[in-house]
């Protein structure tokens, strides 16, 4: 155990040098959470839904970290299904004093990696041929949000942000076949780096753990 917390406290030292004399009242609290999210704007043009979790470890009272892992699927005009897994870290600044607030407002910025899968529906109607298809990528991501505490112990946190993947494009293209629509998925290009953006809106559910230190 004192490894554990020496190896973490380690790893988070350098955010720690941020933190200034007298800012630490809520440095080491660890709370655990689940969420849900809405991915639009992306480039399909629909709108994906997921779940996950997240556990925070503040390093002071104004800088707080949280890591996240989410499922997310979404419905290409009832022709093929998308699947991403995400699993990455934020920073959240709050830039007003957040102790004893009721509502407080944060800055967040990120890294995730993620990996994406589509599939196509099968359709008997059709000739098509495509098979599923997967990528590995890793993406950046910022935004804005705030945590609503309900008690002392529980807080609702809600936020938007932008998220900017890099990695291999997977295409797709919709045309219409013998009067049937179909779809065609595109093999991402081995080393045909692209950026794909999409907005996140997430709301979660979270508890006060303790203190880790």
């Amino acid at each position: 155990m004192k490894f554990s917390r020496s190896w973490l406290l380690a790893v988070l030292f350098p955010f720690q040098l941020l933190a200034q004399e007298g800012d630490l009242k809520k440095a080491g609290e660890f709370e655990l959470g689940m969420r849900n999210t809405i991915s639009t704007f992306g480039s399909t043009g629909n709108t994906g839904f997921g779940f996950g979790g997240q556990f925070r470890i503040r390093l002071s009272n104004r800088i707080n970290t949280e890591w996240f892992a989410d499922y997310f699927t979404e419905n290409i005009d009832g022709l093929a299904n998308r699947s991403d897994y995400h699993i990455g870290w934020s920073v959240m600044f709050y830039p007003m004093d957040p102790v004893d607030k009721k509502v407080v407002p944060y800055i967040l910025a990120g890294h995730c990696f993620d990996y994406t899968k589509i599939a196509p529906v099968y359709n008997p109607l059709t000739a098509a041929t495509t098979q599923e298809v997967s990528r590995l990528s890793s993406a950046t991501q910022a935004g804005l949000g705030a945590h609503i505490y309900l008690t002392e112990q529980f807080n609702l946190s809600l936020s938007g942000q932008y998220m900017i993947h890099l990695g291999n494009d997977i295409h797709t293209d919709i045309h219409e076949e013998n009067g049937h629509r179909e779809i065609h998925i595109e093999e991402p290009e081995k080393g045909a780096l692209s950026l794909e953006g999409h907005l996140l809106f997430t709301v979660s559910l979270n508890f006060k753990i303790g203190k880790l230190w």
